[in-house]
């Protein structure tokens, strides 16, 4: 799983970032309202740098686990 640790841990700051932001929205009065908006909008941001990691590493073939697939009727 080492290969996923940059991406995994892109996924993890995203979605504190967009909860926090989220807390500050609810909970905040004044200037933290619109911090908590850039915080989720910062979340998201990174949310879809990770996907965009993930399929670039599995595009170049690292993925060291092949999708499984039913074997044959007969085999």
């Amino acid at each position: 799983m080492d290969y996923l640790r940059g991406p995994l841990y892109l996924d993890v700051a995203s979605k504190g970032l967009c909860l926090a932001g989220v807390v500050m929205m609810i909970f905040g009065q004044g200037g933290w309202f619109a911090a908590g908006v850039v915080a989720v909008v910062i979340g998201v941001l990174l949310g879809a740098w990770s996907m965009v990691a993930v399929r670039r590493m599995r595009r170049k073939g690292t993925d060291p686990q092949p999708e499984h697939r039913m074997p044959k009727a007969g085999t």
